[in-house]
């Protein structure tokens, strides 16, 4: 299995190839339909300079060993962009129209118990009307005060029965929609709980989306998402701000000579031995590919080179052996600071402008722009 480390030119050099198969035949097909689905994606603004650089990266023509990461990268986009908790919030807004449906109904019945008692206070007031009314004839009627006498008598007593009853219907009814409000609270707060479990839930499926599963380091859409943040709090604050690109030298070499399973152990151990060399404030993310990114807050341009020259060190340093064989492994570093009024597609051409300096310098080194 590999363990820990770096290849020098001449050793990867020596690495056996694998013999490419006639990309050219299906490259035209192949790229239009990804122009096409790139086209066809509505995104938001953040992740729009990501897919107008895939764009460019197509149209610009591949062979089979970059079309790659490049499908790695949509995959990525794809995954952000429709979040994988979609599902699940689907099940949460079924099982809320759920919730709601009860919940108006306790809603209606509760209007229902204020309806009937607006209807009672006004048959209450018919019969009471109809007693007095009683009463007043009754007196009229009335041939001496013995007879008037037992008259208010029976009156009164009607009038008591009336307001005793309707007493009593009032109490039921109260108990009634009591009851009803009490469930209809009791439901509020279950509808909220569910609420803050379902949102608890979504912002962990959005954060697994942000990650990169092969090296668990954050993917581009999280890059998108820092250095969105990390632009806004300079342009605001002011200081120093830098960005790195790092690029594994000679990776296809590992993957023809022994297989996509060694080079996915290189970029595992790689990828723990940059994240052990950041600072707090420091930021990395896997941009596709054996290609890594960094942002560098608060770090001047001699701070950001030292940085990332001791992450170069690292990865050289770092001992690989597969199958009894010592396999070297090295990576190239483009530097770049930010400056007033720029985007951070600006810095990023100029990082990646270094990287490529750095390639042509003999690779396993740093350049800045």
């Amino acid at each position: 299995p590999l363990a820990d480390v770096p290849l020098s030119d001449q050793e990867a050099y020596a690495l056996p190839y694998a013999v490419e198969p006639p990309y050219s035949q299906v490259a035209a097909h192949i790229e239009q339909t990804l122009l096409g689905l790139l086209d066809d994606l509505s995104l938001p603004d953040r992740h729009k300079a990501q897919a107008q650089a895939m764009r460019e990266r197509v149209a610009r023509g591949m062979n089979w060993y970059e079309l790659i990461p490049v499908l790695d990268d949509l995959a990525v986009l794809l995954l952000a962009i429709t979040d994988s908790g979609q599902h699940e919030f689907e099940t949460y807004l079924q099982l809320l129209n759920e919730r709601l449906e009860g919940f108006h109904g306790h809603l209606q019945a509760a209007s229902a118990g204020h309806a009937d008692n607006s209807s009672a206070a006004r048959e209450l007031d018919t019969q009471l009307r109809e007693q007095v009314d009683g009463l007043q004839t009754d007196m009229q009627g009335a041939a001496d005060v013995s007879s008037l006498k037992h008259l208010l008598e029976s009156r009164l007593e009607g009038l008591l029965m009336t307001m005793d009853q309707h007493q009593h219907e009032r109490d039921r009814r109260e108990q009634a929609l009591a009851g009803r409000l009490q469930g209809l609270s009791e439901r509020v707060a279950s509808m909220e709980q569910e609420a803050l479990g379902y949102r608890e839930h979504l912002e962990e499926q959005r954060q697994k989306a942000l990650l990169d599963p092969l090296t668990g380091l954050p993917n581009r859409a999280a890059w998108s998402e820092q250095i969105e943040r990390e632009m806004q709090r300079w342009q605001e604050n002011g200081g120093d701000l830098a960005m790195a690109i790092l690029d594994l030298d000679h990776f296809k070499q590992i993957n023809d000579g022994y297989g996509h399973l060694a080079g996915d152990k290189v970029l595992k151990i790689v990828a723990d031995q940059l994240r052990k060399r950041l600072r707090g404030q420091d930021f990395i993310a896997r941009f596709g590919g054996e290609e890594f990114v960094l942002l560098l807050p608060d770090t001047s341009p001699a701070d950001a080179l030292q940085v990332v020259e001791t992450m170069r060190l690292a990865v050289e340093a770092c001992p690989f052996h597969f199958k009894g064989e010592r396999v070297v492994v090295s990576t190239s570093i483009g530097l770049s600071a930010f400056r007033p009024g720029e985007v951070a597609d600006q810095v990023l051409k100029r990082a990646d402008a270094a990287l490529y300096r750095a390639k042509q310098r003999g690779r396993n080194c740093v350049e800045q722009h």
